[in-house]
């Protein structure tokens, strides 16, 4: 591992592999009801829902992707083979649509027990990150790394990465954050790209721009030799910015 910056603590080094950890089902409950209620606090703010735009969901309001999350919730309790590219459901108002979500927590650990751990993760992966979605394009922004989903969510988005990286013949990566570290692919590291924590998760979900993956700190090689990699799965880089990187 290359050494940190001075006074910097040395991060955390992880493999693919520790995607596979197991997780308590109850956590993450806590972590999705956590986002569940924080989404519905703040739609439940907005006078008219379906007028409001997600800039990271462009084709999306803030009501469809309320309905986006209700169906994968609906889809995951009746314990269905879907992942997160569920269509949001039609013709529903958001209050409707927020009173149905509610409904479904009765039904969710009985249903988080049953379910693999990987649709489990992909599950608190995606409200996780539609939350983030929301908060800013609302301007309501919080510390995301706070969130008792993040360090989950992160492990998970860098082995899809990693899955990309490999299932594309590229080279080994190296994933720094000022807490952690990964390697992704097959061999040894042939480059580093470091970055604050939420600009490394977003950035593999499909929310920041090439140039803005670009600006993250690269060594060993250029961005552009790992490109193809950051579309993986539904995520790929959005044709314009949608926000800003945390750590400029």
């Amino acid at each position: 591992m290359t050494a940190a910056p001075h006074g910097a603590r040395e991060p955390e080094e992880s493999t693919m592999t520790a995607a596979h950890t197991q997780h308590d089902p109850d956590e993450q409950l806590q972590a999705y009801r956590r986002s569940r209620r924080a989404i519905a606090a703040l739609v439940a703010g907005l006078p008219d829902p379906a007028a409001v735009g997600v800039p990271a969901c462009p084709e999306w309001s803030v009501r469809d992707l309320v309905g986006h999350l209700v169906h994968i919730c609906e889809s995951f309790v009746a314990l269905e083979d879907s992942q997160i590219d569920l269509v949001p459901l039609e013709d529903v108002p958001a209050a409707a649509l927020l009173d149905r979500w509610e409904g479904l927590d009765e039904a969710l650990p009985a249903a988080l027990e049953r379910t693999p751990e990987l649709r489990r993760r992909i599950l608190l992966l995606d409200v996780f990150s539609h939350e983030l979605d929301l908060r800013q394009g609302l301007g309501a922004p919080v510390e995301p790394t706070a969130h008792p989903a993040f360090d989950g969510a992160l492990d998970l988005t860098t082995l899809g990465f990693g899955l990309a990286v490999q299932g594309g013949g590229l080279p080994a990566l190296r994933i720094e954050t000022p807490e952690r570290s990964w390697v992704v692919g097959e061999g040894d590291p042939a480059a580093t790209v470091r970055g604050a924590a939420v600009d490394v998760f977003r950035s593999l979900t499909g929310r920041r721009t090439r140039p803005q993956i670009e600006d993250l700190e690269w060594s060993g090689g250029p961005a552009g030799r790992w490109a193809e990699a950051f579309a993986w799965g539904p995520f790929a880089p959005p044709p314009a910015e949608v926000e800003p990187l945390a750590g400029r």
